[in-house]
This record gives structure tokens, C-alpha cells and sequence, in this order.
């Protein structure tokens, strides 16, 4: 929120050439936009307006709003309170050139459902294999049913119904996730979000995951000598 940090960031993105394209904004896991006080509401909503004219000037182009766990819809009213509030702000986001991308644990035909509620077009889904593997749900119907709203992407690995594990000890069936994301054109980033490994340094950790996913990409996406996908 600081005005000279702000040029700290661009400075530094600018220097080591590592563009700053989302900010998940997990304050919104305890300071909702939904079920709240009305002071709070407002409250909450002013910052998600500071948050617009800060990232517009970094030139980060998404702000994710997770709707998951202490945040999770529960009901239609939640849900009514959640597209009333983000209306509210939506227009000033896409002045800004600011999407919205929600983060939810909704069966893909309810939050395509949500997204088609709201006033403007910048309102988008991100998509968590982990979570998708903890809920059960079809990665095929989910890529299938939300391709077109999908902004980014969490490659997370998760347990059935369990916690969030280092990536390729859990139940989350990367083959299908890749082999499935493939048909569906997707342009948007791929935002590791791997559970810490005991014993090994973040760095290590860092490149043994960015390799894990890697051999996914050279698998599904690889564009060979003659321009065509693998």
C-alpha cells in the first residue's frame, strides 16, 4: 500500500525481468465481502479499491479473491451479499484494467452460474488442482464447463478429502490435469502453489517443483522443430 515501496517493486521486476501478474489477496479469508457488518463491508471494499489503484500501477493485471475454507459460500445469501458488494467496485476495476478472479470450492456448474451474475465482464474463475482433488470433483466436466472463465491456475497436489501434500505424493492426477488443459487453449498462467517439503531449503524445493511441472508441459505443450505441438 506504500507509495514508495510500490516503485520498489516495479524496480525490481523491471530489473531482474519478472513480471508481477496476480496478487492473491488472502486477507479476504478472514475480512469477507459477504456476511459481514455493513461497517465492514465497507471497510473491506476500500481496500479491495486501494488494492485496484496499486496493482494498476505495479501493472498487475488480476486480483484473486479466495472464496475457500474460512471464506467458503455457503449459502445463497452469501452468495446474493458476494455479487452485490463486488458489483459495487467492478466498474472501477475495469477502468483500471483489473480483472477479478475468484477462487471458490463450488461444483463447476455453480460457479459458472455465479460468474454470470455479475454487471461486468472482468470478473473471472481461477481453477486449484489440489482443491479439485480434495473435493472429488471431475477435472474433465470442470475444465470443460469453466474453460472460457478460467483466468489462472494453482498447481497444487492435495490428499481426497485431505490436506495439501508436496507435489506428486497426493491424489491429484496430473496426466488427466494436463492432458485435459490442453483442449482447452488455455493462455493464462500457471501459479505453483506446492506444499512446503521438510528438510530441503525453499530453493531446492523451488526447482525441484518448477521441474515437476515442467516435464508436464514438455509433455502436453512441447512445440517441436516443426512448430507443431507434441
Amino acid at each position: 500500500m506504500d507509495n514508495s515501496q510500490i516503485l520498489d517493486i516495479k524496480s525490481i521486476s523491471e530489473e531482474y525481468n519478472v513480471k508481477i501478474n496476480s496478487l492473491c489477496v488472502d486477507y479476504y479469508m478472514e475480512k469477507k465481502l459477504f456476511n459481514e457488518t455493513e461497517v465492514n463491508i465497507k471497510k473491506n471494499l476500500d481496500i479491495l479499491s486501494r488494492l485496484i489503484e496499486k496493482c494498476s500501477r505495479i501493472g498487475i493485471s488480476i486480483i484473486e479473491i479466495p472464496l475457500v475454507d474460512s471464506s467458503s459460500l455457503k449459502t445463497k445469501t452469501d452468495e446474493d451479499s458476494l455479487v452485490h458488494n463486488l458489483n459495487s467496485i467492478l466498474s472501477y476495476a475495469y477502468n483500471n484494467g483489473i480483472n477479478i478472479v475468484l477462487e471458490t470450492d463450488l461444483s463447476p456448474d455453480h460457479f459458472k452460474n455465479l460468474l454470470s451474475q455479475f454487471d461486468y465482464p472482468n470478473v473471472f474463475a481461477n481453477y486449484d488442482t489440489g482443491n479439485s482433488t480434495a473435493l472429488g470433483y471431475n477435472v474433465t466436466s470442470e475444465l470443460t464447463i469453466l474453460s472460457d472463465k478460467i483466468k489462472n491456475i494453482h498447481i497444487k497436489d492435495r490428499l481426497f478429502k485431505g490436506k495439501s501434500v508436496p507435489l506428486g505424493t497426493g491424489d491429484t492426477n496430473f496426466d488427466s490435469f494436463f492432458s485435459n488443459l490442453k483442449k482447452t487453449n488455455f493462455k493464462g498462467d500457471l501459479i505453483i502453489q506446492g506444499a512446503r517439503e521438510e528438510h530441503i531449503s525453499p530453493m531446492k524445493t523451488c526447482v525441484k517443483y518448477y521441474n515437476f511441472v515442467k516435464q508436464y508441459l514438455d509433455k502436453y505443450f512441447l512445440i517441436t522443430s516443426n512448430g507443431h505441438h507434441k
